[in-house]
């Protein structure tokens, strides 16, 4: 830390104080722990939770409005958990562009019930690709291939969410007091 002090014709004192870089930001003291999860690239993982967010919404609406599915239409969580994970992400990526240690702990929180949902959705969408409900409806087969795509992508948000909790968990676990 460097200071400087001047003083001028009118009798006004100024004092000037610059901190590292690594120590302090706006005046808080920042931990390491804090310093590893704002370098994790959270503004792009956090826009891929967004992505999968409407992604999930949109084709739930395209298999709720084309064939009702028994597992994931009547159960609404086209609609839930994609709440969920654009909540989750919106966090992750506020998270990632600010130093707030409460903020961080929100986002592990959003991140920990994202990571629950996309887990129960993983077996719902798969339930609904391999069990045939209904055996003279149109367009079975390619719904069945919609849910597929869909465990897909509750796989990958499931990955994500965990990376996110635990990179979230480091910063608040391991901090200074």
């Amino acid at each position: 830390m460097t200071s400087s002090v001047s003083a001028s014709a009118g009798g006004m004192l100024v004092v000037t104080q610059v901190y590292p870089p690594n120590s302090q930001h706006q005046g808080q003291q920042v931990c390491e722990g804090m310093q590893t999860f704002s370098r994790a690239h959270l503004l792009a993982v956090g826009t891929v939770q967004i992505i999968i967010g409407a992604m999930v919404f949109l084709f739930g609406i395209v298999t709720f409005a084309t064939q009702p599915s028994f597992m994931v239409s009547y159960s609404g969580f086209f609609v839930w958990g994609a709440v969920f994970y654009i909540t989750a992400g919106s966090l992750t990526v506020a998270a990632g562009k600010s130093f707030n240690r409460c903020l961080v702990k929100t986002t592990l929180g959003f991140n920990v019930v994202a990571s629950m949902a996309s887990g129960t959705a993983i077996i719902l969408y798969t339930l609904d690709a391999t069990i045939q409900f209904c055996y003279y409806c149109p367009y079975t087969n390619q719904m069945q291939g919609v849910s597929g795509v869909l465990a897909v992508f509750q796989l990958l948000e499931f990955i994500v969410s965990i990376t996110v909790s635990a990179f979230a968990c480091k910063a608040t676990c391991n901090c200074c007091r």
